[in-house]
């Protein structure tokens, strides 16, 4: 039995925590992205907006059964490329680790992983950054469209609320749509971890560990990929930039454990709705119950403002809304009304 006494151990400990380190960085360079004025949008029907405040809750969709279900493989094929760029950039010995880390990355990112089944889940929230989208009132607003504004300080950071699911996260991530900028993000990671691997001391740690264990090889190569998972999330095709999306990315993740492990991975409460005449699987994300500046004792929705969308009458579609919220004590949250011409 290997334990972190052993001098191979403690090598790949030290390693492991250089690559933490990086990680550590990232996420607080992302945190220096605020959406304005601290609110996100979430555009719904009417029939979303009643459902979001009578029952405490929004839901994060299985990413897979979203309206561009391509989307998110779109992000793990640019992994594939990226990983080829690199190694034609950097062409390291053939029988070094970090080639054939890479090498392996790139074969599983580059097969259509869906009908392998071996995509972990993945579940979205979807916000815009602007209050005020001609193009997201054209989607919502003929079946009565609002918007609500939620509270959400910075990227990385979910306010006021928690995954229902215990062993799940979630982070709130800025969507990148430039090809060029999303694949220099995953360079980044790459120069800054691979190289770790095929020093000679990590190299010689690797190999006097048994490949099985937790503290060898599987406990540098599994944050590496995990950080290459996270990045890919935020990436969409350059097609969908005029959406201005942020979005919460709820999942369970190896390196924000800020979910409860409660023992009975079994029984997972993931829901199930009908769209389209197929089943949905989807998370509920509820308040927190924490204690927050700006939501009180975290027992509410940090729902800033609800906008309702052009169209209909002014007074009596405002005047329900007030009446809804008022009903469910969001006193506080402002109502106002899209001043968008906009005929269906």
């Amino acid at each position: 039995m290997v334990t972190v006494s052993d001098p191979a151990a403690r090598v790949i400990n030290e390693a492991h925590n250089r690559i933490l380190l990086h990680h550590r960085e990232r996420e607080l360079a992302a945190t220096k992205q605020r959406p304005e004025g601290g609110v996100l949008y979430h555009y719904t029907t009417a029939e979303g907006l009643k459902g979001i405040v009578e029952n405490e809750e929004l839901w994060a969709t299985s990413a897979y059964y979203l309206n561009d279900s391509a989307e998110v493989l779109y992000g793990y094929r640019l992994l594939s490329l990226a990983l080829e760029t690199w190694l034609q950039r950097v062409n390291p010995p053939a029988d070094c680790i970090s080639r054939g880390f890479a090498e392996g990355l790139q074969r599983f990112f580059g097969h259509d992983a869906l009908e392998r089944n071996i995509i972990t889940p993945i579940f979205l929230t979807c916000f815009c950054e602007d209050g005020n989208l001609l193009s997201q009132w054209r989607a919502y607003g003929s079946s009565g469209g609002y918007n609500v504004g939620f509270r959400v300080p910075a990227e990385g950071i979910v306010y006021g609320l928690i995954p229902e699911p215990r062993v799940y996260t979630a982070r709130c991530i800025k969507v990148e749509y430039d090809r060029d900028r999303q694949i220099q993000r995953i360079q980044e990671i790459l120069d800054a971890t691979l190289p770790i691997l095929d020093e000679q001391a990590v190299t010689e740690a690797v190999q006097a560990i048994d490949s099985t264990s937790p503290l060898g090889f599987p406990a540098l190569s599994g944050i590496i990929q995990e950080m290459l998972v996270e990045e890919s999330i935020g990436f969409k095709d350059a097609a969908f930039a005029v959406e201005k999306e942020w979005r919460f990315v709820v999942r369970s993740r190896e390196l924000m454990k800020q979910g409860v492990d409660d023992g009975d991975h079994r029984n997972l409460p993931i829901q199930f709705r009908t769209a389209r005449g197929r089943l949905v699987p989807y998370v509920k994300m509820l308040p927190s119950k924490a204690p927050m500046p700006l939501v009180g004792d975290g027992q509410k929705l940090p729902i800033a403002s609800v906008r309702c969308g052009p169209g209909g009458d002014r007074i009596s579609t405002s005047m329900a809304v007030r009446y809804l919220l008022d009903s469910k004590g969001y006193r506080t949250s402002r109502v106002d009304r899209s001043e968008i011409s906009l005929v269906y």
